[in-house]
């Protein structure tokens, strides 16, 4: 009993300092974490954004092998360069294709078409020299914030939106979009991911970059949403084949392209105060077709909706019809007076 009762004492030391180590190596990848947001490391997640990115090879997948030579380098900083190529794939300041280990070549328990992106995955890792890393399901959760990954994370490097102060005219350029969806400050990801979404989708988006949508998408380069993991996997990887333009000043663009001879629609419930004279159309009111002008649709904020400098940029404005508030005993308004931004960009975008 006593030889027994020692080794179970010894296989109880041997869980709690395997268990102390899983611990140690969890706060370490939480720490490495923070330090790879810093050094400009994004974790795309998700079987759509992670082809996309792969395919668009707009994010920076360069390894530090490609880049650093340590030849050149002698003392501590060869010796931290060696010990950051030991360590883990997860820990390490490196892009990777991170999949989970029973997805290995494609299997999982995917059939069909997410099968076959599943290899393709895999692929275009491989042609675009990122490494691939098979580790469990508990390190992709680490690494995406236990969001729904399917198996995929790809370490790679971030996007930026593209600066642009005066929107191209469609008469003078015939590949540029004749209608723009513009965002004042939207800031939650999920609706601007969705909204990204269905800018590729009706606009006719395609895998080739050069071919573009035909609808343009700008933001404020301020108080928006950036181009995070979460607006990737929320716009279902449209974030990686779209150009997003941000301008500095979003009235002034606005004015410059109403000069330009853009219809400027913003979306609101009626014409904001001290505008009584602009026209507020229902959406099934609004003239579309060649005989008219090219458009701006403009979006507010959540919950703000239109500052009053970019409302008052507006030509016109538009809203959605829909049911009328029901008013209950003496105050409370009981049914739904308005949609999602992001609905309501879909229904007008389409």
């Amino acid at each position: 009993r006593g030889r027994g009762s020692e080794g179970r004492g010894r296989g109880g030391r041997g869980k709690f300092e395997m268990q102390q180590q899983n611990d140690k190596d969890a706060a370490e990848l939480k720490t490495n974490l923070r330090a790879l947001e810093k050094a400009g490391f994004v974790h795309l997640y998700g079987l759509a954004p992670v082809i996309n990115a792969l395919i668009s090879k707009r994010r920076d997948f360069a390894s530090p092998e490609s880049v650093i030579d340590v030849d050149l380098l002698d003392g501590e900083d060869l010796d931290h360069e060696m010990r950051q190529r030991k360590r883990k794939p997860e820990a390490q300041y490196a892009p990777w294709l991170f999949v989970q280990e029973n997805m290995k070549h494609g299997y999982g328990g995917k059939t069909g078409d997410k099968a076959a992106a599943a290899k393709e995955v895999e692929r275009l890792a491989e042609e675009n020299g990122v490494p691939i890393a098979y580790v469990d399901k508990g390190v992709l959760n680490s690494l995406c914030g236990s969001r729904p990954h399917q198996g995929y994370v790809l370490r790679c490097g971030g996007l930026e939106f593209e600066a642009m102060s005066r929107i191209p005219d469609p008469t003078s350029d015939e590949d540029a979009p004749k209608l723009w969806l513009v965002l004042d400050e939207v800031v939650d990801p999920q609706n601007f991911g969705a909204l990204l979404r269905s800018a590729y989708f009706l606009g006719g988006g395609s895998q080739d970059m050069n071919q573009g949508s035909s609808i343009g998408v700008m933001v404020c380069s301020k108080n928006s949403a950036p181009p995070s993991s979460v607006v990737s996997a929320s716009s279902a990887g449209a974030l990686e084949l779209s150009h997003v333009y941000s301008t500095n000043n979003l009235p002034r663009t606005l004015n410059a392209a109403r000069e330009d001879g853009w219809r400027i629609l913003g979306a609101a419930a009626s014409a904001p105060n001290g505008m009584d004279s602009a026209e507020c159309y229902d959406l099934q009111d609004v003239e579309i077709g060649v005989s008219q002008p090219p458009t701006i649709l403009v979006l507010g904020s959540e919950g703000h909706g239109l500052r009053t400098l970019v409302a008052k940029s507006c030509s016109g404005f538009v809203r959605i019809p829909g049911s009328l508030m029901a008013t209950v005993g003496d105050d409370t308004n009981a049914g739904v007076d308005s949609l999602n931004v992001s609905v309501t960009g879909g229904i007008m975008l389409w």
